[in-house]
């Protein structure tokens, strides 16, 4: 009871609207709908918002922005993943319309992956009807991904994990 008490006096009152950080950097310089302003009103431009971004979270927000976006321009409603284990999950036209559809997870290039943890959220989400989708970030050498341009020079790639149940051919 202690606790909800806490969480409802952080709750913003006044219904604002709260971004991520790759929704709002995508609104201000894709769809250019969204201006971000300073606490004492000034305008940032999308490349300081960047910085800002970059220098608090590094790469890791820089392969959650070039994901985010890829998807935004497939067409998916993007939207966070943390209650399903996944990074990501995707919606057809939004979640008050449809279910999502698919769970995506970044995942290093360099490092070796867990398979068990693999196998566990594939399972998962399997249990709940949504694809798992693995996303690799490739950012070369020679990108300076302290700017906003880099994501022109970042690319990514994807795989699907299905699950076939033998027990839905009987």
């Amino acid at each position: 009871m202690k606790s909800a008490k806490t969480w409802k006096k952080l709750w913003p009152r006044d219904n604002s609207l709260r971004l991520g950080m790759e929704e709002a950097i995508y609104l201000s310089v894709e769809v250019k709908v969204l201006q971000i302003f300073t606490d004492n009103g000034q305008e940032c431009m999308p490349d300081v918002v960047w910085k800002v971004f970059y220098d608090r979270y590094g790469i890791g927000f820089v392969k959650r922005y070039v994901t985010y976006r890829y998807f935004r321009h497939q067409g998916w409603v993007v939207r966070p993943g943390l209650h399903c284990g996944a990074d990501f999950m995707l919606y057809r036209d939004g979640p008050e319309y449809y279910h999502s559809s698919a769970a995506v997870r970044i995942v290093s290039a360099e490092s070796r992956r867990d398979v068990s943890s693999f196998i566990a959220l594939n399972r998962e989400l399997n249990s709940m009807k949504k694809t798992l989708m693995e996303v690799t970030v490739i950012v070369p050498e020679d990108c300076n991904i302290q700017s906003i341009d880099s994501i022109h020079c970042i690319s990514l790639t994807h795989n699907t994990s299905l699950t076939w149940k033998t027990s839905d051919d009987r």
